[in-house]
């Protein structure tokens, strides 16, 4: 097993301090490259929890496989709920002091774990955002971060597959979590994957407005004023429409499937 640059990890038995959130369902093509990634990290000290969200397919045999091959891979498997029931389930079990997250079809660059772990634990941040193949510089995807577990364990997603990244990390701001950025590019997002925001679907579109709703009541339910509530959720709005609906909303992504 790697070991990490920091020696306060210890021996090769190092104590985790990562946890990789994978929320999975009828993913297996592109699964066995995410799995790997995280299987090959320059560090180690990570363990990934995969959350089979009820899929039909042979998704569930190889998470299973992993998890036989390398302890740190652990499966919960529940009956669907959406993306966002499947990261609520992850958090409410995580033990690390740390957690990013992965969606199925993506990877994660050699690096990812060591970089991320360095620039969080080095500095004050509660969240340390990190590039992508796809953005370098406004994200409304979660994936595109590391996370103090102590400070968003008790934040939820709400219970929908689209728009559920851009409510919770609304959650987060609203809470006045401190957020810095690195330049480093340790997450590759593949454009033409599986997953449910390829697909520019009616069910799609109406699960980011839904989204949009649960972050505008969540305001209302904390007491803000309109004026403060419009000033933290219209970024929000404009950059996750701008860079998933309006980028994606082209003949070729779009989907006659509900």
């Amino acid at each position: 097993m790697p070991r990490c640059r920091d020696e306060s990890f210890g021996t090769q038995l190092m104590e985790a301090m990562v946890t990789v959130i994978v929320g999975v369902y009828n993913g297996e093509e592109f699964l066995p490259e995410l799995l790997s990634s995280i299987l090959n990290q320059t560090c180690g000290s990570w363990r990934c929890l995969c959350v089979d969200d009820g899929s039909s397919d042979g998704s569930l045999q190889l998470l299973r496989q992993y998890e036989r091959q390398d302890g740190r891979f652990k499966v919960l498997v529940k009956t669907n709920g959406g993306v966002g029931s499947a990261r609520n389930a992850a958090l409410a079990v995580v033990e690390t002091p740390f957690i990013m997250f992965a969606d199925q079809d993506d990877k994660l660059m050699p690096n990812a774990v060591q970089t991320a772990l360095d620039a969080i634990r080095d500095g004050d941040a509660d969240i340390v955002r990190f590039d992508s193949n796809r953005h370098t510089k406004v994200s409304p995807f979660v994936w595109e971060r590391i996370y103090r577990t102590e400070k968003v364990k008790d934040v939820k997603f709400p219970c929908i597959t689209g728009g559920e990244d851009t409510a919770w990390l609304f959650e987060l701001t609203c809470k006045g979590l401190k957020e810095r950025t690195i330049s480093d590019e340790l997450y590759f997002n593949r454009p033409n994957g599986g997953s449910f925001s390829r697909n520019v679907s009616p069910r799609y579109i109406q699960n980011v407005f839904t989204g949009f709703r649960h972050m505008w009541q969540s305001g209302i339910n904390r007491g803000m004023s309109v004026w403060r509530l419009r000033r933290l959720l219209c970024p929000h709005v404009f950059w996750f429409s701008l860079s998933v609906i309006l980028k994606h909303f082209s003949r070729a992504n779009v989907s006659a499937k509900p």
